[in-house]
């Protein structure tokens, strides 16, 4: 049910040596730097074809991503998968465990904002799932 993965979401201690590594090993390059007050963190966007990497350094120890490297230390935070069936995709995840929080009529494709989950078993990081875009949209085969 869930196609492939379109979001790699990584909190790091250092976003500025995360990029550093993240370029030189994998040969990514970045294509935009940002920062959330709202949210907690500053961030890197790594395309992978596909879909990207993103780094995030928290900038809130009291945010959610803050919260998340004082309990886990640096590691994956969410991986992102297109799928074609949202809603059973959900359900299979919560079959498995997983909260997830549902977004009804959310447009199509939106990244992030269809379905998420935090799994609540440490090693397993968040999911979330998407439409997959149509041929010619960003992230189409």
């Amino acid at each position: 049910m869930l196609g492939d993965i379109v979001e790699l979401t990584v909190v790091v201690r250092d976003l500025d040596a995360a990029v550093e590594r993240f370029t030189e090993v994998f040969g990514l390059t970045v294509h935009r730097r940002g920062e959330s007050e709202e949210f907690g963190f500053k961030n890197a966007i790594l395309p992978t074809g596909i879909g990207h990497i993103e780094l995030l350094q928290p900038t809130d120890p009291t945010k959610p991503v803050g919260r998340f490297l004082e309990k886990h230390g640096e590691g994956v935070y969410l991986v992102g998968f297109e799928c074609r069936d949202i809603l059973g995709s959900v359900e299979q995840l919560k079959a498995h465990g997983v909260r997830v929080d549902h977004r009804p009529g959310a447009p199509p494709g939106a990244a992030g904002s269809v379905a998420r989950g935090r799994e609540r078993i440490p090693s397993t990081p968040a999911a979330r799932a998407r439409r997959p875009a149509a041929r010619g949209e960003r992230g189409s085969r």
